[in-house]
């Protein structure tokens, strides 16, 4: 049997580090980051540090939704999933626009 909720979660986590760091390479490049909790914090301390920030942040809240396993473990995992399914798509889309403005 697959641990499905650990494939998850580590899917997840893996997310977000590649959101963070895609992100920090955008925002050295000079693109604006559109989510504005996020944009404030780089504003303040910086691209690594604002980011950073709020990366762990997330990775955080879903450690605590991967704790509540054991209590609400169909609410884990659709809010697991849920969030895969977001930042999986919202990966997606920005590998190919970084994809497409090398090829410009």
């Amino acid at each position: 049997m697959i641990p499905t909720l650990w494939v998850s979660f580590v899917c997840n986590l893996l997310l977000q580090v590649y959101d963070g760091a895609l992100t920090y390479y955008l925002v050295t490049l000079g693109v604006p980051e559109l989510n504005p909790l996020v944009s404030n914090a780089i504003e303040l301390w910086g691209a690594a540090w604002g980011l950073l920030y709020w990366k762990m942040l997330a990775c955080i809240s879903l450690g605590l939704i991967y704790a509540l396993r054991h209590r609400r473990r169909s609410l884990a995992r659709g809010a697991l999933t849920l969030t895969a399914a977001i930042y999986g798509a919202l990966a997606l889309v920005g590998l190919l626009e970084v994809v497409m403005a090398v090829r410009i």
